[in-house]
């Protein structure tokens, strides 16, 4: 997209994600490493201000940050009054999310195209990694329809590195704002930069519902008249991995399938968990469904993705982190 300057830069992506007069919640945090720790400092008070104000507000919003060395953070999700900021509070969801570490954002765009992820509608450049925002075709506004989101964003995720922080009151930095992480332990401060913003590209939430929690991808496998859940695949610890075992699921990745991306992650997903190593599964599946044609670095991916999903599972209390 064409350069903006920081200041329209945050003025368009406000006015993309929000209704004029909705409240957007602020944070100014500072962060560092100490004593090989990470620290942090909140270092005001948080703010809610109106969508339609905060360009208004950018001089002010900037000027502070900037001396107290802190990172300027914003709810994802309006917030319904002036106070909310817990998961409980959310009532308007507008669009799916996602916080990359460590990532250029052509290296973002690669992640997206290999998991067969759908062009977001705004990429953020967050100065140590990549945001990005798909914006849906309407708001869910019902407990069932959070619900909904909820059980699918983990597996979203999971296809393409995402961070596993998915909770509703999701803080994020803005695009025309400093990402001031470590600045006490000496770091550079880096421009958080919007590198797209398309208002016009939405996406009905049933596109998405083929990603579900990774616990609830379902590995059909004709045994014997059972459907066996990746789930229940027994792990390492249950049993022996054997070759009926490893064969069963291997052949499932030769029979036709809508959405391959999905079903060879579920496949590496059980592999795993019958305890085969990276490199046994890459003899299994090299010359099948997408990995034939993606080789190598579509297996990476999928089995990394894989790895973070089978641990999150079995670890599900990692405790959120602030997006890079």
């Amino acid at each position: 997209m064409k350069s903006f300057d920081k200041r329209d830069q945050f003025r368009r992506f406000f006015a993309a994600l929000f209704k004029p007069n909705e409240l957007v919640e602020f944070r100014f945090i500072e962060s560092w490493i100490s004593s090989g720790k990470r620290k942090s400092r909140v270092a005001a008070p948080a703010q809610w201000i109106r969508a339609g104000e905060v360009a208004e507000e950018y001089d002010d919003l900037v000027r502070f940050a900037e001396t107290e060395r802190a990172n300027i953070y914003f709810g994802v999700c309006p917030r319904p009054r002036v106070g909310d900021a817990t998961d409980e509070t959310i009532r308007t969801i507008r669009c799916l999310w996602a916080d990359l570490d460590d990532v250029t954002v052509d290296e973002a765009w690669q992640r997206w195209e290999a998991a067969e992820v759908p062009e977001p509608s705004i990429v953020v450049n967050s100065g140590r990694g990549v945001h990005a925002y798909w914006l849906l075709a309407r708001d869910l506004m019902t407990h069932e329809e959070c619900e909904r989101i909820a059980h699918l964003l983990p597996s979203f995720y999971a296809q393409f590195g995402g961070d596993h922080v998915q909770n509703f009151s999701r803080v994020m930095r803005p695009p025309g704002t400093i990402n001031c992480k470590g600045a006490r332990n000496g770091d550079p401060p880096l421009p958080c930069r919007l590198m797209k913003c398309d208002p016009e590209r939405r996406y009905q939430v049933d596109y998405f519902d083929r990603w579900t929690k990774p616990e609830d991808v379902a590995v059909t496998l004709t045994k014997n008249g059972v459907t066996l859940v990746e789930d229940n695949i027994p792990t390492s610890s249950d049993i022996c991995a054997n070759s009926a075992d490893v064969a069963l699921l291997a052949a499932r990745l030769d029979l036709p399938c809508h959405d391959r991306s999905r079903r060879d992650f579920a496949i590496v997903c059980g592999l795993l968990r019958l305890g085969l190593s990276p490199e046994e599964i890459w003899a299994v599946v090299a010359d099948k469904s997408k990995f034939e044609t993606g080789g190598r670095s579509y297996f990476e991916l999928t089995v990394a993705n894989a790895e973070r999903a089978v641990s999150l599972h079995a670890t599900s209390s990692a405790a959120p982190e602030l997006p890079a």
